[in-house]
């Protein structure tokens, strides 16, 4: 039944989606209450699972449905292990929260019709990137996350003047549509980089699957190890994923700019969610490196750790500096988040 729970918290932002257009015909009010409902009904499943981390000789749990019969078969499933299922929590719930305040906040007019749209595929998106069994489908997951941001960053693409971040003059002021596009264009570079470190860790481990990677890490890390400089080249490009997604240095500057959509965008994205796909991703990719250098004995394995931690320290410092010459409150916040 708990697996059932995690298919429903997975499918629920996505019902949403496709049935907010057509409570928009009915009325702009019940489109908001719709889009709300649909995303208690996801938090309302993922803390269902909660129980299971009283009872962990029960974990891991990995289902999985083959959806690709190719001779590189791709299946569609979810695992549900202490992280994921207290990561899929934070996201789900903190994201209801922030839906029922968008109640108040949104005006219903027709334009709201794309927020509620892109709120809750942002929800699911996320929740795809957490309870994923494989590579393959986390970074789908981290694509469409990526996508919703661009589209709730630049909610307001008219570019009306009173929507522009930045400032004061002489300073330069951004639009909303190019600080979306911005966020688009640098975390599709990190994620970019990490789609090349995901492919050639395949090519080494012949397998896309989480649980798989972690058991089968001793025998093809070594073998990664064998060839000089392999091991360093696929940390820097898995990295760099999570360096886009959560704005660490030197991929930071999107963030600051991404305060130009409506407040609770920001507090979604930003502060509560988007931002803690990249430390989630980070800590999924752990076991995998801890097995290669204690289990397997290849200390190039300890390169992962040590870039992790160097950029932790550099982004720290550098946004905090940042944040405390910044002149726009929502700045200052963006900067704070990032350190």
């Amino acid at each position: 039944m708990d697996i059932q729970f995690a298919w429903l918290c997975l499918i629920f932002p996505f019902i949403g989606v496709l049935v907010t257009p057509f409570l928009a015909r009915i009325g702009y009010v019940l489109m908001g209450y719709g889009a709300v409902l649909f995303s208690f009904l996801a938090a309302a499943a993922t803390l269902m699972l909660l129980p299971l981390l009283f009872t962990p000789e029960r974990l891991p749990l990995d289902v999985a449905y083959v959806w690709l019969d190719t001779p590189i078969p791709v299946s569609f499933g979810v695992l549900l292990d202490p992280l994921s299922i207290l990561v899929a929590n934070v996201v789900a719930v903190i994201s209801f929260f922030i839906m029922v305040y968008c109640l108040g906040y949104m005006e219903p007019k027709p334009s709201t019709m794309r927020f509620w749209m892109f709120m809750n595929a942002f929800i699911g998106s996320m929740l795809l990137l957490v309870l994923a069994n494989n590579l393959v489908f986390t970074f789908v997951g981290w694509k469409l996350v990526g996508v919703c941001s661009w589209g709730l960053i630049g909610f307001h693409y008219r570019d009306e003047e009173q929507y522009w971040i930045g400032g004061p003059p002489p300073h330069k002021m951004d639009t909303p549509s190019a600080c979306g596009l911005k966020a688009l264009v640098v975390t599709g570079a990190g994620d970019m980089l990490m789609l090349g470190g995901i492919l050639i860790m395949f090519y080494y481990s012949g397998t896309f699957d989480i649980m798989t990677l972690y058991r089968t890490a001793p025998e093809w890390i070594p073998r990664m190890a064998a060839v000089p400089g392999m091991v360093m080249l696929v940390s820097v490009l898995l990295i760099a994923g999570p360096v886009g997604k959560s704005a660490q240095f030197p991929l930071h500057e999107w963030l600051p700019e991404a305060m130009a959509g409506p407040s609770p965008v920001s507090a979604l994205i930003h502060a509560a969610t988007m931002v803690k796909g990249g430390v989630f991703l980070v800590a999924r990719l752990i076991p995998i490196f801890y097995y290669g250098y204690w289990v397997a004995g290849a200390p190039e394995a300890m390169h992962f750790f040590v870039i992790v931690a160097w950029i932790g320290a550099i982004t720290a410092f550098l946004a905090a500096s940042q944040g405390l010459v910044a002149l726009e409150l929502k700045k200052a916040l963006a900067f704070s988040t990032v350190s």
